[in-house]
């Protein structure tokens, strides 16, 4: 059976665009970045802290659930348009042959888990399985397919297996041979790119 990892950072969830919101709000209102100027997976590359400690106090301690649980959707749209393609269109095929679909979140402790939660119940998510990995890199141990940002997983993807890179501005530089602007665009895709691969593995 196909299995599919779906990173919820920057796929499900507007991670950047929250966090800076709260940097705004909580450190430095007068600081400004847009989006396309955030070119390190690590936003402490980007944003100015006085040490790492400050940045992950900011981040696990004193932010985590405006920054994990209240963050939007990339997309208005998307929660309605996942759950149709996660419920109806994954689903047609075979009993034996219709892929597990699950979630995953890397770098989550304490108050963030349980935020993260309450931002897929916000958006309605009705996917069984979540995972919140100690080791992100861990996630390929138990995937076919994974749609992620995170230019580190994508540059770990073991041979064969399959990557799907969500198009932002700290991966840009990274080859991909499957690459969308968003997930409503490979939702959207025309080609059915996920679902032959799924075809694929299944044939495997």
């Amino acid at each position: 059976m196909v299995r599919i990892a779906i990173d919820i950072n920057d796929v499900l969830r507007d991670n950047v665009s929250q966090f800076k919101k709260y940097y705004n709000k909580m450190i430095n209102p007068d600081f400004e970045i847009n989006t396309a100027e955030i070119t390190s997976f690590d936003l402490y590359d980007d944003f100015p802290f006085d040490d790492r400690i400050a940045y992950n106090k900011f981040k696990y301690e004193d932010c985590p659930f405006e920054l994990f649980g209240r963050a939007e959707p990339v997309d208005k749209m998307l929660p309605y348009r996942f759950n149709n393609w996660t419920q109806n269109t994954l689903r047609d095929f075979e009993e034996d042959k219709m892929p597990e679909v699950f979630l995953f979140s890397p770098f989550e402790i304490g108050i963030t888990i349980q935020s993260t939660c309450s931002f897929l119940s916000k958006i309605g998510c009705r996917i069984r399985e979540i995972r919140f990995p100690i080791d992100s890199f861990s996630t390929w141990d138990n995937c076919d397919i994974m749609v992620t940002a995170n230019p580190n997983l994508i540059d770990a993807k073991p041979e064969g297996k399959t990557v799907i890179k969500i198009e932002m501005p700290y991966n840009k530089d990274i080859e991909c041979e499957y690459s969308y602007t968003d997930m409503m665009s490979l939702i959207q895709d025309e080609n059915d790119t996920i679902i032959n691969l799924i075809n694929k593995y299944n044939e495997q």
